[in-house]
This record gives structure tokens, C-alpha cells and sequence, in this order.
């Protein structure tokens, strides 16, 4: 009885005969596989022959033709999108045939074959080459059939099939990072099946392993942080394709900014819970899938993270604490002292050893060699003079290759630059100073120095401290400074809620003040109102000049606390603007 060929459409009696004939007579794809090859010359099979008794499908691995139809995708494929390389396989198959046929297997139960391990991308291709091109070549194709061991739902046959998967697609290096976590974890699940127990990350690794997938404990621990903390929640961004060094430093910055949040809870009231920001902040990325930039959503996690903290701690503190930038320098600063210690260790040796050099060779001269000596001293002084300039040079190239040596704790090093470890140094210092901060000492405790140092200690509170009226330092964000001095300023008058965060994408805590309701106000409140929209950092309709009475700030009625809130957002309004004219972003 002949097969019915879906997807040709039906002909006359005439036509249909000549198209059977046609494919009686065309051979199925020619497989060059090693594996193929293998299996005629051991088994001496006809390769063209097909599957017709349940007895001998049940006797062992064979080479069989099946059509098109008679072929499904293995459901559980761990690839979730589109392979990459699709088009490339498509041609290749197309211009050549193909070369490696998949190996294909047949539940109990089921009346078509499913594919074993590894070969969905190209079931897919041919059939749609043969959609486009009704070429009967694509329609047929020669498989290594291996039958299914149990029943229809045996776990040893599950594993089997999605293990395959996954060590086929590794081999070809197709599967992305989440792909193959949300694969292994299906297996974790059948294994914890079959043996009734949890299997750990080591378990897990060791028993992969035995079934011909190796994979360390380690990455299988990433892999379920992935899944715990990143997947639910941009699973877009994953399934675009991020790699694990990104994904590494996702999970990095999500351990900085928890340790963060645990240190200053416990001094400050938080309405929220951790997790609920973390998602927060992650899932609105997930919009837009191929435009994820880490930078990007750090920036957003920490403005999250300080407004749950009602801005009582500063942005600095937690940019200081979270981003990975900041603590891969804070590292590299806390290394310093080790670094030129060793230098000053290896210009030690180096001395040392070459007074032994001139003392043994002095011991070894003759008398007569002390007479040639003396009359050539002055080319040999020269020359002295040359070895001490190399050996010093050997000197310089050692201090420079031990910069680049790697921490094996950390993974962090100091780069080689071509300038010099003072150089490196002082770079480093700037960095942090331009942050209001010194490497190696508590945020805080600088400043509480500072504000004493200033005069300001009763300043040092709110949302925003003030230790400095005047000093501006350039790598902080100057409109996050004033938004919460604008909030701290309106709160001690009652005006918290007029003052509004403007959001702009990248988020930079703009502010401006809301229209005020039908309440009345005393002239002072009305005075603040009026001056704080007067120094906003979006712009908006200025008040007319004789809303601001300036003795209010020369008067009592003003507290000191506000007072010095109010200079230094007048300096820093200052300081904005002349940034903004000068084409930089404050």
C-alpha cells in the first residue's frame, strides 16, 4: 500500500503514477557518517530497506528509510529557539545532501519515529526545503534506528533521549547558557525520580558524568541561581542568547546588592522586601530583549534600592557597595600596598644579588688578573656600569609582568597599562576621591570626618547629609544629591509630596515640584515651595521674583539644618547647569 504524500496536492491517475514511479526509483539521501559507514559493513544491510515487522524493529540498532511524515521532533528538545546556525544547515543540505543523518528511535505506542539525539534542526530544514523545492531527495532520508528500552513512560528512556540531546547540541556548541540550565534541570527531575532522593550539585555532576555528559558542580550551581534569580524574570533576555560571562555578573551584582541591603536594614526601616525589588528592577528589561545593558540596569537597581531605603542612604553608598566596577577597583586598591611591597622586595633582591655577583667575582681575581685589572678599570668600570642598566631593566620588566599576575581567589587583576604602578596607584586614589571617598575606609566614617572637619556634624543626616557646602565631586550624580536635599528641604515644611521625581530614560532623578493643591500655606511654607521649584533640576515655569522673600534667610525663622540644605543646593544647581552648558551630563 502506497503512503500518501501530504504535501503534494492530489493529480490525476496519470500523473500520480508517474510521481510514484519517480519515487520508487529515488534514492533517499546518501548519509556519509562514519557511524552509517560502520553499520553497512558490520550488519551488510540493504541501506534502502524499511521497517516492517515489530519483531525486527525489537532486534537491535539498524539502518532504516523513513519519509518525512513518518518523522516528529523529540518534544522535549532543550534548544527553545531558533538555531543560529539554521540557515547555514539549510544550504549545506540543500547544495550536498546530508551528511550526518539523525539516529531516531520509536515509543511504544506511537506510530511515527522520533528523533533520538540531536537532529531537530535538520528535520526542520528538510522539510522545509522540500515545502519550497517538492524535490523527492529531501522527502526520503536513511536513519540509524536504535529501538526505545522499557515502556512508553520508562525514566532510563527519557533520560537516554534528553541527555543525548544535550550532549549533541554541546558538541556543536548550539545551546545557550539557559538552554542547557532548563534541560539539566529537567534531568534532575527524572533522576530524582528514578532513585527517589535529591541529588545535590555534586550528585548531579558526578552522575551526568557517568551518563556521558560531564559538567562541573560549580557551573550546575550557576545554572539554578540563573534559573532561581534571572530566569522568572527576563526570560527573553536569556533566551536572546546572554552568555554565562554576563549572566556571571548579573548574579554577582545581585549577591553585592543583597549583602548591601542586609547591612543597612539593619539600622534603617524598610516597607520592602529584597526580592520584590531585585524583580522590579530586572523585569522591565525584558521588554526589549536584544537592547539589555548591564550598566544600564545596575544604575536602575541601585536608584531602586535607595528610594526602598526612603533615601536615607545616599546613592553613593550603595554605587560604592554594589557596582562591579567600583568593587573591582576598590580590589585593585586593597592590593596596592602588597603590589609595591613586592616591588620594593624584588629592587632588594635584585641589589642583593648583584654585590654577591661583584664580591664572589672579586674573590676569584688573582694577582696578575688585579694587575690587568688596574690597567683597564676605566672599560670595566664601563662596562659594570652597562650590566647594572640591564639588570635594572630585567628589573622593570619583572615589576610590570607582576602586575599582571592573576589573584586566583578573585579572578581580578592589575592590567599592564605601560605606565607605572605609582602612576596605577595615584589613578586609582583619583577615582574614588572624584566619589568623595578613599580606598580601604568605611564610606560612613569618611563622612562623619568630613563633616566634622567642616563644622556640618549636625548636617550629616536625611536623605542626603551634608559634610561639604561647596566641594563638588564629579563622579557622583549631582541630580540625585539634589532631589534628595529637594525632598528633605520640602519635608521639614510638609511639602514632601509636591516634590516629583521626573523620570527620563537613562534614569537620571530629575525633580521639578508639583502644582500645590487648594490648602493654604504660611508664607514661609509658600517661600520654600516657590524656591525650590526655583532651583529644580527640570526645568519649569520659574515664580515671579517677589514670591522669594530673602529674609527668610537671614532671619530665625529658617532652621540652620535647612539653611545649609538650601546652599548647597544652590550650589549644586550651580554646579548643573554649568555642566549642561559645557555639553556634559551632571
Amino acid at each position: 500500500m502506497s503512503v500518501k504524500n501530504p504535501f503534494v496536492p492530489s493529480k490525476n491517475k496519470e500523473e500520480r503514477a508517474q510521481k510514484m514511479l519517480a519515487a520508487l526509483s529515488t534514492p533517499a539521501i546518501m548519509n556519509n557518517s562514519p557511524e552509517y559507514e560502520k553499520m553497512v559493513q558490520s550488519q551488510s544491510l540493504n541501506p534502502y530497506q524499511s521497517v516492517s515487522s515489530e519483531t525486527e524493529m525489537q532486534s537491535g540498532n539498524r539502518l532504516i528509510t523513513v519519509t518525512l511524515d513518518q518523522l516528529r521532533p523529540y518534544e522535549g528538545n532543550p534548544r527553545r529557539t531558533k538555531n543560529p546556525a539554521y540557515e547555514e544547515i539549510k544550504a549545506s543540505i540543500k547544495s550536498r545532501g546530508l551528511d550526518h543523518s539523525p539516529n531516531i528511535t520509536q515509543r511504544p505506542g506511537d506510530s511515527f519515529y522520533t528523533i533520538l539525539d540531536g537532529g531537530n534542526t535538520r528535520l526542520q530544514a528538510l522539510n522545509e526545503l522540500f515545502k519550497e523545492t517538492k524535490e523527492l531527495r529531501f522527502w526520503s532520508i536513511e536513519c540509524i534506528f536504535k529501538p526505545w528500552q522499557g515502556e512508553a513512560d520508562d525514566i532510563n528512556s527519557q533520560l537516554n533521549i534528553l541527555i543525548g540531546h544535550l550532549a549533541e547540541n554541546d558538541v556543536r556548541g548550539e545551546l545557550s547558557f539557559i538552554e542547557k540550565a532548563l534541560g539539566i534541570r529537567e534531568v534532575k527531575k527524572l533522576y530524582e525520580q528514578k532513585y527517589g532522593e535529591y541529588f545535590s550539585h555534586r550528585k548531579l555532576s558526578e552522575k551526568l558524568g557517568e551518563n556521558g555528559y560531564p559538567i562541573s558542580n560549580q557551573i550546575i550551581a550557576r545554572m539554578e541561581q540563573c534559573l532561581t534569580y534571572l530566569y522568572p524574570h527576563i526570560p527573553n533576555v536569556l533566551l536572546n542568547g546572554m552568555g554565562k560571562p554576563q549572566i556571571e555578573k548579573l548574579l554577582t551584582i545581585r549577591r553585592n546588592a543583597q549583602l548591601s541591603w542586609e547591612k543597612h536594614i539593619e539600622e534603617t526601616k524598610v516597607h520592602q522586601d529584597f526580592d520584590v525589588v531585585w524583580m522590579n528592577a530586572l523585569t522591565g528589561f525584558d521588554e526589549e530583549p536584544t537592547e539589555f545593558v548591564l550598566n544600564d540596569f545596575q544604575d536602575q537597581l541601585i536608584g531602586n534600592i535607595t528610594e526602598a531605603f526612603s533615601y536615607q542612604i545616599p546613592y553613593e553608598t550603595f554605587k560604592f557597595e554594589i557596582d562591579l566596577a567600583e568593587q573591582k577597583l576598590k580590589k585593585l586598591a586593597e592590593k596596592q600596598p602588597e603590589i609595591l611591597q613586592r616591588t620594593q622586595d624584588s629592587e632588594s633582591r635584585i641589589k642583593e644579588a648583584i654585590s654577591q655577583q661583584v664580591e664572589q667575582s672579586q674573590r676569584n681575581i688573582t694577582r696578575h688578573e688585579q694587575k690587568k685589572l688596574a690597567q683597564s678599570k676605566q672599560s670595566q668600570v664601563k662596562e659594570q656600569d652597562d650590566e647594572t642598566t640591564s639588570s635594572m631593566m630585567t628589573y622593570q620588566t619583572t615589576s610590570s609582568g607582576i602586575s599582571s599576575v592573576p589573584d586566583s581567589d578573585s579572578g581580578d587583576s592589575l592590567p599592564h597599562l605601560g605606565i607605572s604602578e605609582t602612576d596605577f596607584s595615584s589613578a586609582v586614589i583619583q577615582h574614588f576621591n572624584d566619589l568623595g571617598f578613599t580606598p580601604g575606609v568605611n564610606p560612613e566614617k569618611q563622612r562623619q570626618e568630613e563633616a566634622e572637619l567642616n563644622g556640618l556634624e549636625f548636617a550629616n543626616c536625611g536623605k542626603q547629609p551634608v559634610t561639604t557646602i561647596w566641594k563638588i565631586y564629579p563622579n557622583r550624580k549631582h541630580k540625585m544629591e539634589a532631589y534628595s536635599l529637594a525632598l528633605d528641604i520640602a519635608e521639614e515644611v510638609g511639602l514632601g509630596q509636591f516634590v516629583e521625581h521626573v523620570q527620563h530614560d537613562p534614569i537620571d532623578y530629575s525633580y521639578r515640584m508639583r502644582p500645590l493643591d487648594g490648602e493654604e500655606y504660611s508664607e514661609f511654607t509658600l517661600f520654600v515651595y516657590h524656591l525650590l521649584t526655583t532651583l529644580a533640576t527640570e526645568p519649569q515655569l520659574a515664580p515671579q521674583a517677589d514670591l522669594l522673600n530673602l529674609d527668610y534667610l537671614i532671619g530665625n525663622t529658617m532652621s540652620d539644618l535647612m539653611l545649609v540644605r538650601l546652599f548647597r543646593l544652590i550650589r549644586l544647581h550651580r554646579y548643573i547647569n554649568a555642566q549642561h552648558i559645557g555639553g556634559q551630563n551632571a
